[in-house]
């Protein structure tokens, strides 16, 4: 059996159906994590309404709008949503300047970082060893393919989050992603 190289950090693909609760298992895993005395950076997005999304800096608590009013001809349009670029490298900015950190944790990369290379999509860069020891990332199952293709390493491991295992997930989770040594047969 290949074990996975000490020269990248565990990296956990976070994915699931719309509505199934990756963005709370993220939230509680950034707490749990914390009351481990793990630093903990990261992103959260969360909706704010039909087209509007606001996203919070875990290691900072700071949060604002991610999109712009829809609509009004301004940001890249993605969907029903206009992204606002100036919050998306603010974002990007946050990261890195609170990088290192035992863990990185970022809700959510999307098309935009995924199939147009825009956005948040310098996350992937971030996945060194003397950035983050384990990043959890939540992509969409019909992404799956372009984020593993885009993760560092030979070794990337999806978690599928459904409302019925999602409860169970944060303890093994949190395990994982602390752990000092690890195998495949661990996930």
């Amino acid at each position: 059996m290949v074990e996975p190289e000490e020269s990248t950090p565990r990296v956990f693909l976070l994915s699931g159906p719309r509505r199934a609760g990756k963005s709370v298992l993220c939230q509680k895993l950034a707490a749990r994590l914390q009351q481990d005395a793990v630093s903990v950076v990261g992103l959260l997005t969360s909706h704010t309404g039909p087209h509007d999304l606001e996203v919070t800096e875990i290691h900072t608590g700071e949060r604002y709008a991610l999109t712009l009013p829809f609509g009004d001809g301004v940001g890249a349009e993605l969907g029903r949503f206009r992204m606002d670029a100036a919050a998306l490298e603010r974002g990007v900015a946050s990261l890195t300047r609170a990088l290192p950190a035992g863990a990185l944790i970022v809700d959510e990369l999307g098309p935009l970082e995924l199939r147009l290379g825009r956005g948040w999509q310098p996350v992937f860069a971030m996945l060194r060893p003397e950035c983050c020891r384990s990043a959890l990332l939540v992509v969409r199952p019909e992404l799956l393919a372009e984020a593993t293709a885009q993760a560092p390493g030979p070794f990337t491991t999806v978690v599928y989050v459904t409302p019925a295992n999602r409860d169970r997930l944060l303890e093994p989770l949190a395990r994982l992603m602390t752990a000092e040594t690890w195998s495949r047969t661990d996930v």
